[in-house]
């Protein structure tokens, strides 16, 4: 059994590689997500302990599914082969039952990676918003805010641009010299009655529940659904991650 550890955002293996090897979570954490990047639903997370990855290698067939560190994350890697033998696998029986239920258990993480369609933000919603990122935590020590006017911006508060953010209408990052946070970067703001959350002409834009905003947008505004919503301003590997959450009040 060999070590590996992966960065914070990195993929460990994607939906189609080949199924090599079977890793336990010895340190950090791990997504599991189905489908086509960037529509890919997240099924699970898995924390110290966790093992992943035996299905494909029990059936032999490539990854269905793409497991990401969410955070630097150390892994136990066992390869294949080592796997089958460590567990006596020999057995054409036992084996042909554990397939049946790897099988079954793919299928049930497919249709959860298909949900009902979301239901968009009440315009008398409230907002309240979580740094989702080690750095927005353990380096700028910060806590989840509450969005009480509107529009409410989110930027780098070393920007090369004038900052606007006053008390209570913003959230100043101190990413100083960090050009994938703009200053400001994204905004959230209600439009005919429709919350929302719009890129303020970023360098590398705003990822909304998967889409991407940026400068060459039809429109710039992506509107927020219902209960939990995911904001990254940057490139889908920025540290700027947001996690939020949209309730009747």
């Amino acid at each position: 059994m060999q070590t590996m550890t992966v960065p914070a955002g990195e993929a460990i293996f994607r939906a189609g590689d080949p199924s090599l090897a079977v890793f336990i979570v010895q340190e950090g954490e791990v997504a599991i997500a189905v489908g086509d990047s960037p529509t890919s639903i997240e099924v699970a997370r898995l924390g110290p302990g966790a093992l992943f990855g035996e299905s494909g290698v029990l059936e032999c067939r490539p990854r269905s599914a793409t497991a990401t560190a969410v955070v630097a994350t150390t892994l136990l890697v066992t390869e294949a082969e080592i796997f089958f033998q460590a567990f006596g696998m020999d057995n054409e029986r036992a084996l042909s039952l554990v397939k049946l239920l790897c099988s079954r258990l793919r299928s049930t993480n497919l249709r959860a990676a298909k949900p009902a369609a979301p239901v968009p933000a009440p315009p008398e919603a409230a907002i309240r918003v979580y740094p989702d990122h080690r750095r927005l935590t353990d380096d700028y020590a910060m806590k989840p805010v509450d969005v009480r006017q509107l529009p409410f911006q989110v930027g780098n508060r070393y920007g090369g641009e004038s900052t606007p953010l006053a008390a209570n209408r913003g959230i100043c990052v101190p990413a100083r010299g960090d050009a994938e946070l703009a200053s400001p970067h994204f905004e959230f703001l209600r439009r005919g009655g429709v919350l929302g959350v719009r890129d303020l002409g970023s360098r590398d834009g705003t990822i909304v529940n998967g889409a991407l905003l940026n400068r060459a947008s039809a429109d710039p505004v992506a509107r927020l659904r219902l209960g939990q919503n995911e904001v990254i301003a940057g490139r889908s590997r920025s540290p700027y991650r947001f996690r939020v959450l949209v309730h009747s009040g």
